[in-house]
């Protein structure tokens, strides 16, 4: 989800400096004994008017605007393990991006930062320099799969995990709102 993510905000030219997550849990998480015993925490209503466990939602901020897959993968793996119940059976996850803006739009260089006699300033631009070429070349080849994929169909490149027997991607491109196309 967060790569398809990626892939869109690229192909929009958009970039985010925010993630967020929610996870909905399952009714049979009150209908089983077994969990249910084990759940203290708060109780909704759906819109069907079942009681559910209620929902885990979380922000994680990232540290610029980027549309860089392994800095948002990063940043929602860590929600996730902030947020989840892991003794709950999940029913949806959402991954969604906010504060989105063109690329066009830089980030503000007036961020004020105390200045401290321990810390080496040149190192840390230098780092910065080495970080920000990596997203370059990652933009670059998420580009080219994009290309790719306009080119050749959706399944024209696909990860490896996806042709496992539980993988779900092939069969959500030819999909189109979660329906059959």
């Amino acid at each position: 989800m967060v790569e398809q993510l990626s892939f869109d905000l690229v192909a929009k030219r958009l970039i985010t400096n925010q993630i967020v997550l929610t996870i909905e849990y399952d009714i049979e998480n009150l209908t089983n004994n077994a969990i249910k015993t084990e759940y203290k925490g708060e109780i909704e209503v759906d819109r069907y008017g079942r009681k559910i466990p209620k929902h885990a939602h979380g922000t994680e901020n990232l540290n610029h605007r980027t549309s860089s897959y392994k800095l948002m993968e990063e940043a929602v793996v860590k929600l996730y393990r902030r947020i989840i119940n892991e003794k709950l059976l999940v029913r949806k996850i959402y991954v969604v991006a906010n504060n989105v803006v063109s690329e066009e739009i830089k980030e503000e260089k007036n961020k004020f930062e105390q200045m401290n006699l321990f810390t080496h300033y040149e190192a840390n631009e230098e780092k910065q320099e080495k970080e920000r070429k990596k997203e370059e070349a990652e933009k670059r080849m998420q580009q080219a799969i994009l290309s790719l994929k306009q080119k050749y169909g959706k399944n024209a490149v696909i990860k490896g995990m996806n042709l496992q027997k539980d993988g779900t991607m092939i069969q959500r491109n030819g999909e189109i709102g979660g329906h059959k196309a």
